[in-house]
């Protein structure tokens, strides 16, 4: 079994899905792929974003549909993904290597799949659908691997290879809790906290009107995302989730208490040299982490 991808059909064709296709076509790799929505697919077809389309899930999962596929990437909300790798059994443990791209891992449970890798591909925006896809989406980007199924070697040196190759991205690996706890903290987390931000200000009864700063514009640019997705997300990832929301909470209230001022701080120091404090280490942080 070759370790190049030639021929890749990908399941989902929203931004991500459809940004895939085009960086694959890029690189002269033959498309496939596969929509619910009709209308997705003949935008495809018309905007050359994929080459040829399968019918139906169905269709796909066989390994005579598949003999001449080398990878199938699924790209659907992250709670359709273990749906659809249950509805692909009649191709595990074939020749050809399924990932996928979702955000959340922890519920994708599966026995006996020696082909399945788990991806997540880290880029994206707050458009959705299929015509905001872009060929460079994914350059220079971080690509996670996880392995729970322990994936026969030329499975992982396959997926491997099409994201460093084919989309030119940056591997890392890591097990699925460390995946879904890092990306609770870093993805999840702030995405909820900028529902709650523009949740916070329709509350108040204020008008904003043209008045937003830079700052509360990225809050609302996270807030435009995919509402499905980012349901899944939330729900699928909750443990995690509230594990980081908390500690945001005991960070928020510290703050409180320094800018009320009713913390009790020692005689030598002031309120705001505190205050000072705390936040050059919230952007000492920043700056060594990201």
């Amino acid at each position: 079994m070759t370790q190049n991808v030639e021929k890749v059909l990908i399941i989902g064709l929203g931004m991500i899905g459809a940004s895939i296709a085009l960086a694959s076509k890029s690189k002269g790799i033959k498309v496939i792929g596969f929509d619910s929505s009709k209308d997705s697919i003949q935008y495809a077809i018309n905007n050359n974003i994929i080459d040829d389309f399968s019918d139906s899930i169905d269709q796909i999962n066989s390994k005579e549909f598949c003999r001449d596929i080398d990878l199938i990437i699924l790209s659907v909300p992250p709670k359709q993904t273990l749906d659809v790798l249950n509805n692909l059994k009649d191709i595990w443990n074939s020749d050809t290597s399924i990932t996928d791209t979702s955000s959340v891992k922890n519920h994708i449970k599966l026995e006996g799949a020696s082909n399945i890798l788990l991806s997540h591909p880290i880029a994206g925006s707050d458009q959705s659908g299929i015509s905001s896809a872009k060929a460079n989406l994914f350059t220079n980007k971080k690509n996670v691997l996880c392995d729970p199924f322990n994936c026969d070697k030329e499975h992982y040196e396959k997926v491997e290879n099409f994201w460093k190759n084919a989309l030119q991205m940056k591997i890392a690996l890591m097990t699925v809790n460390e995946h879904d706890l890092v990306f609770a903290m870093t993805s999840h987390l702030p995405h909820l906290v900028s529902y709650a931000l523009i949740d916070s200000i329709r509350l108040s009864n204020h008008d904003v009107e043209d008045n937003a700063g830079g700052g509360l514009k990225e809050f609302l640019r996270l807030s435009g995302s995919n509402p499905e997705m980012w349901r899944d997300i939330f729900v699928l990832n909750r443990v995690d989730l509230i594990k980081a929301l908390a500690g945001m909470q005991v960070s928020l209230n510290n703050l409180l208490e320094l800018i009320t001022e009713t913390k009790q701080i020692p005689d030598i120091f002031s309120h705001l040299e505190l205050l000072n404090k705390e936040l050059d280490e919230i952007k000492s942080y920043k700056e060594d982490k990201f």
